[in-house]
């Protein structure tokens, strides 16, 4: 049976009593949504999952960004976020590395694929995790990130099953960009755009298993 979701607006009431989750505010002893999204209830709490947002960083967070310019001591990077972002020389590599080397590595219009290991009023980067790295090639989509989850799937189910089916190679990034190098490039795309757009209706993964198949099918002539 499918699931019926409710669409909320800011400021609509969605409690006469005090049950604050994600996305929703207290006033007056009474819940009410922050953003225009699905209302989602889990027993007491109600939560609001927003349609549309800007990604809001979290320490711990790994994210794609681009790099921007270079003023010692740190790279600017561009995270898709209100809040600049910055890799400093000290936290580019587990090894030390020469300023001139690293200025040509990350060099203006490099991907990273980077940890947020602080936030203050800025946003801190590090490249020194193992996931960290340099994304040269491939392309890059985006998708709201707040619906990055559902791209990824429980478990990894959806990623694992899009990488399997397209033989690509996906990273995403929390805040909502996604690098891929793969022979279907336009494909992925039309995945990422179709789960932005239908994340709250239930069997999306179906949804995308089958439109996979039938496009590959279409791109082999069969």
């Amino acid at each position: 049976m499918e699931e019926r979701y409710v669409i909320v607006t800011p400021g609509t009431l969605l409690a006469t009593s005090e049950k604050q989750g994600d996305g929703t505010y207290i006033y007056n002893g009474k819940t009410y949504s922050k953003y225009f999204g699905i209302l989602k209830k889990s027993g007491n709490k109600i939560s609001v999952i927003p349609f549309q947002q800007s990604y809001k960083p979290r320490k711990g967070d790994k994210v794609i960004g681009i790099i921007k310019e270079f003023v010692y001591p740190f790279f600017i990077v561009d995270l898709l976020s209100p809040i600049p972002a910055y890799l400093y020389l000290t936290n580019i590599s587990q090894y030390p590395m020469k300023q001139d080397k690293a200025i040509k590595i990350f060099s203006p219009g490099t991907l990273i694929f980077a940890e947020i290991i602080e936030i203050s009023d800025r946003v801190k980067l590090s490249m020194k995790s193992k996931d960290s790295k340099v994304l040269r090639g491939g392309r890059v989509t985006y998708i709201t990130p707040a619906k990055v989850p559902r791209v990824i799937g429980r478990g990894g189910s959806m990623i694992k099953m899009i990488a399997e089916k397209t033989k690509c190679n996906l990273l995403i990034g929390q805040n909502g960009v996604i690098w891929f190098s793969c022979r279907y490039p336009e494909l992925i795309i039309k995945i990422i755009k179709k789960i932005d757009e239908e994340s709250h209706i239930s069997g999306l993964t179906d949804r995308i298993s089958k439109m996979i198949d039938e496009e590959l099918k279409n791109e082999r002539g069969e």
